[in-house]
């Protein structure tokens, strides 16, 4: 039974997405109601605990780092006094009522977000998809657990999907991120394109090279959003729309930064209202092709359903 707390933690949830993603906050509105209020709880705790995170200077010592991550987990798992719980974490304790996902799920978040703590330069391909799996990787598991997926084939595609969106959020955000110190591109390919270690990436002259090694993250992400696509077939209808347009969403910006070329970093590369319209057609197509995938399962209930009445 929808409460009133959840109603405003709901709210907030809300308000959060529409700050910090316009991408997924347009493709949201697809889900129903009460798997889009599950949603934006979530949501609203990944991003409170990114900016915590975002907000401890670079200065900062290990030990306030290590103070940090243990109060993220006391705030998320173990109840503090109502009274001094942030909405974010109430709304994640809430959604957490309604629906058992694991625990670990959210602890590889935590640990995700203690990567940017601890390390400000990828050095291989495995390391940048380790914490692909943690910021984003997970949050796709968590949200397919929410949808009513169950299978491991659809956790493993929703956790498929979480790390293209974050290669192509990796290949806008270069500038902003190089800004804060942290490289996510990594080592072995900045080298070999032509960037020595040390050098700062932004830096005109490397330009090009730039531009190879984000066409590189891009090819990357075009294959975990195939797997991606593989597991629309296994989530409820509306749930695999909401998804296949977001997934669309976050391609377009990945387009768009091969598009802009060495012009994608000089500012932010955002979607329109008007292609974000046409985009999310390409993704109503994608779900339409699960319908008879759709229509196998519903014809295998109906005779499993006969069998049973039979054996009456």
């Amino acid at each position: 039974m929808t409460t009133a707390s959840t109603i405003q933690l709901t709210h907030y949830g809300q308000q959060s997405m529409q700050k910090g993603s316009l991408s997924f906050s347009f493709a949201s509105r697809i889900f129903a109601k009460k798997i889009r209020s599950r949603v934006v709880r979530l949501y609203a705790w990944c991003r409170y605990v990114d900016n915590r995170v975002d907000g401890l200077p670079p200065a900062a010592s290990l030990e306030q780092r290590q103070r940090l991550l243990a109060e993220l987990g006391e705030e998320s798992f173990q109840m503090p006094p109502p009274a001094l719980l942030h909405p974010a974490m109430a709304a994640f304790r809430d959604v957490r009522q309604e629906v058992k996902f694991p625990e670990d799920h959210a602890r590889d978040l935590i640990q995700g977000m203690a990567m940017d703590l601890d390390q400000v330069q990828y050095q291989s391909e495995e390391q940048l998809l380790l914490y692909c799996y943690r910021v984003a990787g997970v949050v796709g598991l968590m949200m397919s657990h929410m949808m009513g997926a169950a299978s491991e084939a659809a956790h493993t595609h929703a956790v498929n999907l979480g790390i293209a969106m974050q290669l192509t959020n990796i290949s806008r955000d270069i500038a902003e991120d190089a800004a804060m110190g942290r490289i996510y591109l990594p080592r072995v390919w900045l080298e070999k394109a032509g960037i020595p270690e040390g050098a700062n990436i932004m830096h005109p002259v490397y330009r090009p090279a730039l531009i190879a090694v984000v066409d590189r993250t891009l090819r990357l992400a075009d294959r975990y959003y195939q797997s991606g696509d593989a597991g629309l077939q296994y989530l409820p209808l509306r749930c695999a729309l909401a998804v296949a347009i977001a997934r669309e969403v976050y391609a377009a910006i990945g387009d768009e930064v091969r598009r802009k070329q060495g012009q994608a970093w000089d500012q932010r590369v955002w979607i329109p209202w008007s292609r974000k319209l046409r985009v999310a057609l390409r993704g109503v197509g994608r779900v339409t092709k699960t319908v008879p995938y759709r229509l196998h399962l519903t014809l295998q209930s109906l005779r499993t359903q006969e069998r049973m009445a039979l054996h009456e």
